[in-house]
């Protein structure tokens, strides 16, 4: 009997010893776990399995992170639920250090969701550099750089839901990565909306009956990197309208053959637009 009582305190005392490392336990969370393991552990567990559903309705969390993930939120409800039996009655002081726990903690959970693009934790354009490490191939220096600017990011727009990153996002992107790699980001980013955008002008096209003097191929490919072009400046200086005028009008004097046809379509409309405004008939458009 003995041998089981001695063998059982052995078993609790290793149990302790190995939940306290699991938590990094302080020595006054250590007493106050030894007195209440049990209920400790209830509570701890309870509000880990609650949040962490919480985490998952609201973000995306990749499969091979939710045990991460559930490892911060554990940790950070486990030193929470040690402070109400350290602190009982002290509720300043208690709430004080429970916001503590949850920023330092929450520093933790947002680098993992940052680069999951689409959780809008911090800037879209620098969500979705960190989001393509492997495409793009972001070494381990510019990843961690561009990690702590939307790390930053994320704590203003927390306090300012409106708060407009978008040229800070740019200026970081644009000095932390090379020019291959930058080429590589906007083409990427940007590709459903220039597939897209291909789609609809080779239809266009196609119902004027232009189609047959193009090579679908050759002269597609040509206008697609056009399109590709275009966006990456409306991206770069989206919120610099000069700048942006100046390299758009750049670009135009380089139109590929595809992209001229479009651009005379359009002076075309808008010119029988103006004639049925002003009730005037002009002569027939000459390509």
């Amino acid at each position: 009997m003995s041998n089981r009582i001695i063998m059982s305190i052995a078993m609790a005392l290793i149990c302790s010893m190995a939940i306290a490392q699991t938590y990094r336990c302080t020595r006054a969370e250590k007493e106050v776990f030894d007195q209440y393991p049990d209920e400790i552990l209830h509570r701890t567990n309870y509000r880990t399995d609650e949040e962490c559903v919480r985490l998952n309705a609201r973000y995306y969390i990749p499969a091979d992170k939710q045990a991460l993930i559930r490892q911060y939120v554990s940790n950070r409800e486990f030193h929470k639920v040690c402070l109400e039996f350290l602190l009982p009655d002290s509720l300043q002081q208690r709430v004080k250090r429970k916001i503590r726990l949850d920023e330092h903690y929450q520093d933790s959970i947002d680098m993992v969701l940052i680069p999951e693009y689409g959780n809008k934790i911090s800037g879209d354009n620098i969500s979705y550099a960190l989001h393509s490490r492997k495409y793009i191939k972001l070494d381990d220096a510019q990843y961690d750089y561009m990690l702590a600017k939307a790390l930053d990011m994320a704590h203003r727009i927390r306090r300012n839901r409106t708060l407009n990153v978008w040229n800070e996002e740019m200026e970081i992107i644009r000095k932390t990565l090379s020019k291959e790699q930058l080429y590589k980001f906007f083409r990427n980013k940007n590709s459903a909306k220039v597939t897209k955008e291909a789609r609809q002008a080779w239809k266009r096209i196609c119902e004027a009956g232009l189609d047959t003097q193009l090579d679908s191929v050759k002269d597609m490919s040509l206008a697609i990197s056009y399109f590709n072009e275009r966006q990456r400046i409306k991206d770069i200086y989206r919120y610099y309208g000069t700048s942006q005028k100046k390299y758009l009008a750049e670009l135009s004097r380089h139109m590929p053959p595809m992209i001229k046809m479009l651009d005379s379509l359009d002076k075309k409309a808008r010119m029988e637009e103006q004639e049925k405004k002003n009730g005037t008939v002009g002569k027939d458009f000459i390509w």
